[in-house]
């Protein structure tokens, strides 16, 4: 490989790098307020998971990916992962607030 690709690769790596911060700072921060509505919904007696709202998110990430040229199942694959996980921490949560 030349010098110019292997340059041009790393600095597109980077990039990459960079983006992967982000991601993750914004998966943190989503974590962050999926915490504090849980706490909410713990105070106000409401459940914890909407199959409802679930749904609807799902519907939105598929057709925000088709507009971005992104395969939906894709898209949702990954976000049922982050909702999968926001609802453990809202559980976690829960459960660690009903033992103190």
């Amino acid at each position: 490989m030349s010098n110019m690709a292997e340059e041009r690769i790393e600095r597109l790596r980077e990039k990459i790098d960079a983006i992967n911060t982000e991601l993750l700072d914004l998966i943190a921060r989503r974590l962050d307020v999926s915490v504090e509505i849980g706490a909410i919904k713990q105070e106000a007696g409401l459940p914890l998971y909407s199959e409802e709202r679930e749904h609807d998110l799902l519907r939105r990430f598929r057709a925000a990916a088709i507009e971005r040229d992104i395969d939906p199942d894709y898209v949702e694959e990954l976000m049922t992962v982050v909702l999968v996980h926001s609802r453990a921490a809202q559980r976690k949560t829960n459960d660690e607030n009903e033992s103190s």
